[in-house]
């Protein structure tokens, strides 16, 4: 399969943030690909917040997200740790693949111990962190519409409210089943985790792994791939600065 987009951009633009700010670390060589790390830390006693995408190749508005995100600065008007993943499957995203390399899906490869390489070296970097919750940029090459993933165990859910903050930015989708899930309101699915739940999945994403392991609170962001890409970088910001008015706004 081709490549229909350049990584090397990806790289310039991680390597041209801050050093002050950022700590950008390539922490691993996958397929060839250098695997970026971006820590902020301000203080040790400040909740860490965690930021994922890219990883499905074919979703390139949660990457565009994350660099939107890192290069407009906003992260100093809050008194937050930050942990960044802008780009897990690279080969993937390279060729607008979904799969990696070894054509898997690295979002079901987190139960267990496998040589998937990029889950595996997820779960050495999580190791022994808790976040305040987590934000996992996606998109849907189905959907018409926004709609918005949140794991929790209970309430105060945080979801209705980033989705009417993107809904200035897209559309919502208004289906009642989304991405096979039953919507459980208006552009949402929303799953009050257990760890019963959990294990009755055999085929783990990301997500339950951080779960059960790094955070109560596990938030995912779908944008529609049928849109402007600069649109769907948009609403993945908004979408993070509102979970972040809604969880952190304390901490501002």
């Amino acid at each position: 399969m081709g490549r229909v987009r350049d990584y090397s951009e990806v790289v310039e633009r991680l390597r041209a943030l801050p050093r002050s700010a950022w700590r950008v670390q390539q922490v691993e060589e996958i397929w060839g690909y250098p695997f970026f790390c971006l820590r902020r830390r301000i203080s040790k006693d400040a909740p860490t917040v965690l930021i994922t995408a890219g990883i499905h190749g074919e979703e390139p508005g949660g990457v565009a997200g994350a660099l939107r995100w890192l290069e407009s600065g906003e992260w100093t008007k809050w008194n937050l740790n930050w942990f960044v993943l802008p780009c897990i499957n690279p080969y993937g995203w390279e060729r607008n693949h979904r799969r990696n390399a070894q054509g898997r899906d690295i979002n079901r490869q987190f139960r267990g111990t496998n040589n998937t390489p990029e889950a595996e070296l997820i779960k050495q970097l999580v190791e022994g962190w808790r976040f305040l919750f987590t934000l996992d940029l996606h998109e849907d090459v189905d959907a018409t519409g926004y709609y918005l993933y949140e794991l929790r165990e209970g309430p105060p859910f945080v979801g209705e409210r980033i989705v009417k903050a993107v809904s200035r930015v897209l559309p919502i989708e208004r289906e009642r089943v989304i991405d096979g899930n039953e919507a459980t309101g208006f552009g949402m699915i929303r799953r009050a985790a257990s760890v019963e739940m959990l294990n009755r999945r055999r085929r783990w994403p990301m997500a339950y792994h951080l779960f059960l392991n790094c955070t109560g609170h596990i938030l995912g962001s779908e944008t529609p791939v049928s849109l402007p890409l600069e649109r769907r970088a948009t609403a993945h910001h908004v979408a993070l600065r509102t979970a972040l008015q809604a969880i952190a706004g304390k901490n501002r």
